[in-house]
C-alpha cells in the first residue's frame, strides 16, 4: 500500500479503494453506504463497481424490497485475504 503525502493529506491507491469497497460489501451493502464508508464520489463508485463486477469480485442484485445490493463474491474475499497478507508484509518491512 503506497501512500504519498500531499500537503498534509494521504492519498489512497487503487488497491486501497478496492479493498474498502470489497470489505464493506461483505454480507451485502447498498450504494449509498459504500460511497459513504469509502469516501468516494458517485462517478468514482460507478467506475470501481463496474470493474469489480466485471472481474467477478463483486456481484450486484436487487433484494426483495427492490433495493440494489452489492455483495463481495468468494473471489473478492480471496482478494481481500491476499491484500491483507501483502499489506501486513509491507508494513512489517516499513515500505
Amino acid at each position: 500500500m503506497k501512500h504519498e503525502k500531499n500537503r498534509g493529506f494521504l492519498q489512497r491507491g487503487r488497491m486501497d479503494i478496492i479493498a474498502c469497497i470489497l470489505s464493506n460489501a461483505v454480507g451485502g451493502s447498498g450504494k449509498t453506504r459504500l460511497i459513504y464508508k469509502c469516501n468516494m464520489s458517485l462517478s468514482q463508485f460507478s467506475i470501481y463497481v463496474d470493474r469489480l463486477t466485471e472481474g467477478g469480485l463483486l456481484r450486484k442484485y436487487v433484494n426483495d424490497k427492490g433495493k440494489k445490493i452489492y455483495e463481495t463474491t468468494k473471489k473478492g474475499k480471496d482478494f481481500l485475504r491476499d491484500y491483507e497478507k501483502i499489506k501486513k508484509t509491507l508494513d512489517q518491512a516499513n515500505m
